[in-house]
């Protein structure tokens, strides 16, 4: 979201636009919440909990918000608190109870299976393995297009401890998808 979206939405909350500027908030930001917390959570439930949970707390917090960052960031910010909780609070799922999932009715029919892109899938399962920051990180850094000084300002981490993130996270990747060098 560019910053003159974010002033937008502000002011009109500061307006008293409150039903309003949720509703431009999560128009604008719903779909690149949920793939953070996807690509962060690495499940499409946990994910769609965490960005109700992220929408939540923004309706509950944003009269809190000073302005003093990009609206966007505060709520990425949030998006990296609610993912870290939910992966604190998950436990490890056992074998047998994940075969059992796969087989009810959640699991896709062979013509989405079909036009299911497998280098997408291939990227997703190697970002799913890697630490949480460096997920985190590459995560809002190529796939939201945020600049180092944003992701640092989200993660609340040095701009140096997040630029080592995304650079052991790239080889990381690279190791994973069998590419010896990554792309710098």
């Amino acid at each position: 979201m560019a910053p003159s979206s974010d002033a937008a939405i502000f002011d009109l909350y500061r307006a008293g636009h409150i039903e309003e500027a949720f509703r431009k908030l999560v128009a604008e930001h719903g779909d690149n919440v949920y793939n953070t917390a996807l690509f962060t959570l690495n499940d499409e439930i946990l994910a769609q909990d965490a960005s109700q949970e992220v929408f939540l707390r923004v309706y509950r917090n944003l009269k809190r918000f000073k302005g003093d960052a990009q609206l966007s960031t505060w709520l990425y910010r949030i998006v990296k608190n609610v993912c870290y909780d939910l992966l604190k609070k998950r436990k490890p799922e056992r074998l047998e109870e994940r075969q059992e999932s796969q087989l009810r009715d959640d699991s896709p029919t062979p013509e989405i299976e079909a036009m299911a892109d497998w280098e997408h899938h291939q990227l997703h399962e190697a970002v799913a393995k890697l630490q949480y920051s460096q997920r985190l990180a590459l995560t809002l850094y190529y796939f939201q297009e945020r600049s180092y000084e944003e992701v640092a300002e989200i993660m609340e981490q040095p701009l140096g401890t997040v630029k080592s993130h995304l650079h052991r996270g790239k080889a990381a990747l690279a190791r994973l998808l069998g590419n010896d060098e990554p792309d710098e």
